[in-house]
């Protein structure tokens, strides 16, 4: 995360109007991402914060800060976003499951089509897996085939994952092959997510992967999530079911994203071609 040509300052009051610009571009940041973003100190961008905090302009929390409420910092309720789209997930996260190598190491991320991923995952491949989702904690035990690497941190009910310092802290010091990224949402702009904990999580997921597929079906097009987790820039191929538009497509061809589109069957929710990449 960088501060782009119009978020550039050259005193400290523009610098101020441009961190508010740039928390509402992301929705949701931290005081570290903030001092990186805009190449000051941490001292620095608490001070500016809180100026802005006093003036209303946006909303303090426990080491971060954005331009959204408490409410709808938390996100949506887990079990109702899995029962959505459960058939075009299931198919996704088959697909996904043929970019798992051997002896491979992986990150699958927190929400729903990503848990399916760790469900279906085959007991053979002999991998690691590093992730901050409960649910795929859960779905790996008993897999003989994967070494399960837990982020830990503070367990989010509402979504199910991990995070927080702690979370963060464990992710510093890994590397891996491939993280399988979920959104809530997706544009033009890049991917969102409707919890800001977790789109820091997710940011740091992908600073430390090698390659990054992101995970969604067709509705996410249609979805209004709030936080950004990153631009287009960041992902290198999307899964997606067939109910993608011709618009939505070109959207991500226009971004040089590769594109895999899964057909899905109402009665099996599996694939029903190999589609290639495009």
């Amino acid at each position: 995360m960088s501060v782009e040509e119009n978020f550039r300052y050259t005193s400290a009051p523009e610098r101020r109007e441009r961190l508010v610009q740039f928390i509402e571009d992301q929705g949701y940041c931290t005081i570290n991402e903030l001092s990186r973003a805009f190449a000051v100190s941490e001292m620095t961008i608490r001070r500016d914060v809180m100026r802005l905090v006093e003036s209303g302009r946006v909303r303090g929390f426990r080491g971060g800060v954005g331009s959204l409420s408490r409410k709808d910092m938390l996100g949506s309720d887990y079990q109702f976003r899995d029962h959505k789209m459960g058939e075009a997930k299931r198919a996704i996260a088959a697909r996904a499951i043929e970019l798992i190598a051997p002896k491979s190491i992986i990150a699958i991320d927190a929400g729903t089509t990503a848990s399916q991923v760790a469900a279906q995952l085959p007991t053979d491949r002999d991998v690691k897996v590093v992730t901050n989702s409960y649910p795929v904690v859960s779905n790996l035990i008993g897999n003989g085939g994967a070494e399960v690497i837990c982020l830990g941190g503070t367990l989010h009910p509402e979504s199910l994952s991990f995070d927080g310092p702690a979370t963060l802290a464990a992710i510093e010091n890994l590397q891996v092959e491939t993280l399988f990224l979920a959104a809530s949402g997706v544009n033009e702009r890049g991917a969102f997510c409707g919890n800001g904990f977790d789109a820091i999580t997710k940011r740091a997921l992908i600073e430390v992967a090698e390659r990054v597929v992101l995970l969604i079906d067709s509705s996410k097009f249609a979805s209004s999530a709030m936080v950004k987790i990153c631009d287009w820039d960041a992902i290198d191929r999307v899964i997606v079911d067939d109910g993608i538009t011709e618009e939505q497509e070109r959207i991500l061809e226009q971004n040089e994203i590769d594109v895999v589109k899964v057909a899905v069957s109402s009665d099996s929710g599996r694939p029903l071609a190999a589609d290639g990449a495009r």
